[in-house]
């Protein structure tokens, strides 16, 4: 059969090929030729019958179908007659008053990202002198239509350049260009292709290290084989000294391909950290002098690896502060003299006990270390520990749900951080000497925020354990009500409670938000992410059911108004919870989720993730991936509620064909049996880079689609 002809439906009986009927969506009736794969790995029997779809060559087949499936499903939910007014009301409150984010202090000057009411895209500002200017618009010059945004941002020590990366066409993969901030104009220099998350490390105010992705050949994971370099201003990038990495000298420290090699250099120590970080917990880390480095000769002393569980760490002077929860589960401060001719892990000291919360983040300035502490539901708390010792201090801040974005400015001399939650969105402060200020940068939080009720709850899941359960909603309760659960539960990583213009609307219509802590996630320490991570992950599936079955107890909703959301890491719990319990859900939304765990292997940024999920070339790590892989539990499914899948087409961290393999296996198997719909955008990846219009219009299609299996008035067609 020649590609292309696929498209046509596989044979069904009529009565499977039925559509959904009731309420005005139905299924694409197309479904893709399969070309059946069977294989056994480890004991474990798989049939994979759009295995096709992984492939390079074989991606036009792939966009084909999903963008024929997503303009059914979008021109559907557009008819629905109450979404345009939905719409509307999370525009208007998300162009009420400008935002903020990311901002950073250095040379006199604060620099910060704004999305302007009027505008689609964040643009990167500097303050000066009480007056702010523009500094990059990403969509200058542009035609508008595709997405370019700022990833991230690195200012020099001395305020007078700023690196930035950008993201092209709603990516995370771009190049980092060197503004010189007086003029706006940039230099000569492109350092690429560079993630967006990696930022330049400043050893002066021209020399840098910064991590390139693989060169690799078109379709290869640029995740793997990663290289952090030496940058000086004005030369070629290639005459940059490979520092850590593949194809690096080892020096004392190895980096494997599917570690991200990162060095952190600080102007005001004689020494630099670098770590060997990717998608898990644990970071393997040592240290080197900044004169070697700053050379192009590093030679490292290895600190840590995965075994010692250090989840942070911070270089003041001569002293490396780290957190690590190997005697503690919920974290202790530890520190370790870099005087010292051969400093280890065992000749640390204590200065920080947990003592019953979870630590989590560290910042050291030159009058002290600042740490933030978070309680089960992720609201978090800071501390201050004054130079020279003395007791840990709690601070006096606003009154606040979550502390982000806590890092010290370059000089040490004070650090910057965010307060926010679900009922009052971020304002930026310095702190100086454990005292707290206002920046003066702080975003507006609108009257109906405010208005929110936050209830904190604990649901009680399968094995008897107690899960955190954050309930949020606006005026009275009169009912029963659309209800939708959040959860993630993955890389130790808490739900802090943050605030979006999009769920607020959900609320004042008189929806209700939750967020389920599962096991997975670090509400509770690492013992808590342990017991959600890899072959655990079905606690994190019954965690799910358990703040569902409280929902419905409390009388929140009822199983025909509930339904789940999850993202990214997110899909190895939604579809799976989904499944188990058709009955307590009737929707179910995985945006840009790993849905085919097993296949980690073949995917983008896969191997990258085997410490968190299961190592797929191991008997045990596959097995523990099998019992994550919503496609591999399918045919066991006694049925599901209704599903939306949603995918940008750009996206490396997570690859598209997992959920169009999904999709495409639920309708063979279900046929009209159930909704199972999804939508897809060319000009979008994981989310991060997309503009305001593309995240809300996709926004506006789940809260649709939710309502629409609710039964809700207005969204029937």
């Amino acid at each position: 059969m020649k590609r292309g002809l696929w498209l046509a439906a596989i044979a069904l009986p009529a009565a499977a090929l039925a559509q959904v009927s009731g309420n005005g969506l139905t299924n694409f009736v197309d479904i893709p030729k399969a070309e059946p794969v069977s294989e056994t790995v480890f004991g474990v029997k798989i049939d994979d019958p759009y295995r096709w779809m992984e492939k390079a060559d074989r991606r036009a087949d792939l966009e084909k179908w999903v963008n024929a499936s997503s303009l059914h499903t979008t021109t559907e939910l557009a008819a629905l007659p109450g979404r345009a007014a939905l719409l509307k009301d999370m525009e208007a409150l998300s162009r009420a008053a400008d935002r903020y984010y990311g901002v950073q202090e250095a040379g006199g000057k604060m620099f910060y990202l704004k999305l302007a009411s009027d505008k689609q895209i964040p643009v990167l500002m500097v303050r000066e002198g009480g007056k702010d200017r523009l500094l990059l618009d990403p969509m200058a010059g542009t035609d508008g239509k595709t997405p370019r945004a700022i990833s991230s941002f690195s200012v020099s020590p001395d305020g007078k350049y700023a690196a930035i990366h950008i993201g092209e066409g709603g990516g995370e993969t771009g190049a980092i260009r060197i503004y010189d901030v007086a003029t706006g104009q940039p230099a000569a220099d492109s350092l690429a292709p560079v993630w967006g998350e990696f930022r330049v490390g400043w050893i002066d105010d021209k020399t840098m290290t910064y991590t390139r992705l693989a060169t690799t050949t078109p379709g290869a994971d640029q995740m793997k084989g990663m290289v952090a370099y030496l940058h000086v201003m004005g030369t070629p990038i290639s005459e940059d000294k490979p520092l850590l990495g593949a194809g690096a000298p080892d020096n004392g420290f190895k980096v494997d391909a599917a570690q991200f090699p990162i060095v952190f250099p600080d102007p005001t120590s004689r020494w630099v950290l670098a770590m060997a970080a990717n998608a898990r917990a644990e970071i393997p880390f040592a240290v080197g002098k900044l004169s070697d480095v700053r050379a192009g000769k590093p030679v490292w002393t290895k600190i840590a690896d995965y075994d010692d569980r250090v989840n942070n760490a911070e270089i003041v002077g001569d002293t490396l502060y780290y957190i690590t929860s190997k005697t503690d589960e919920n974290g202790e401060l530890r520190a370790i003299d870099l005087n010292d001719p051969a400093p280890s892990l065992a000749k640390s000291r204590l200065v920080m006990k947990s003592d019953g919360r979870v630590l989590f983040g560290i910042a050291g300035t030159e009058s002290g270390l600042y740490v933030t502490t978070t309680l089960p539901s992720a609201a978090s708390e800071m501390w201050f520990l004054p130079k020279g010792g003395g007791a840990p201090v709690k601070m006096a801040l606003p009154a606040s749900q979550s502390i982000d974005g806590l890092t010290a400015t370059p000089d040490r001399k004070s650090v910057l951080f965010a307060t926010g939650g679900y009922t009052q969105t971020d304002a930026f402060f310095r702190a100086t000497a454990g005292k707290a200020e206002p920046t003066g940068i702080a975003n507006v939080t609108p009257p109906s925020a405010k208005a929110r009720t936050v209830v904190e709850e604990w649901a009680t899941s399968a094995d008897g354990t107690k899960v955190p359960l954050t309930i949020v909603y606006s005026g009275a309760r009169k009912g029963p009500a659309p209800t939708v659960i959040d959860a993630y539960g993955s890389y130790g990583v808490s739900g802090s409670p943050y605030y979006t213009p999009t769920w607020d609307v959900w609320n004042q219509r008189g929806g209700v938000y939750a967020y389920c802590h599962i096991r997975g996630g670090g509400e509770l320490g690492e013992a808590w992410h342990r017991a959600g991570m890899q072959a655990n992950k079905v606690n994190s599936h019954n965690d799910l059911i358990a703040c569902g079955e409280r929902l419905v107890k409390l009388g929140y909703a009822t199983p025909k108004t509930l339904g789940i959301f999850g993202a990214s890491a997110g899909g190895l719990l939604i579809p799976m919870a989904a499944m188990k319990r058709p009955d307590l859900f009737a929707a179910a939304v995985t945006r840009v989720g790993i849905v085919n765990a097993t296949r980690l292997a073949a995917a983008n940024n896969g191997p990258n993730q085997y410490g968190e999920m299961g190592d797929a070339t191991t008997e045990a790590g596959f097995k523990a991936l099998a019992v994550q892989d919503s496609t591999l539990y399918l045919p066991s499914a006694k049925g599901g509620p209704d599903f939306l899948f949603t995918i940008g087409l750009n996206d490396k961290r997570v690859d598209p064909w997992m959920s169009a393999k999904l999709v495409a296996m639920m309708r063979a198997r279900w046929g009209g049996q159930h909704l199972v719909l999804i939508r897809s955008d060319g000009k979008a990846g994981h989310g991060m880079g997309s503009t305001r219009d593309q995240a809300l219009e996709e926004r506006a299609d789940i809260y649709a689609f939710f309502l629409n299996r609710f039964g809700a008035p207005g969204f029937i067609k």
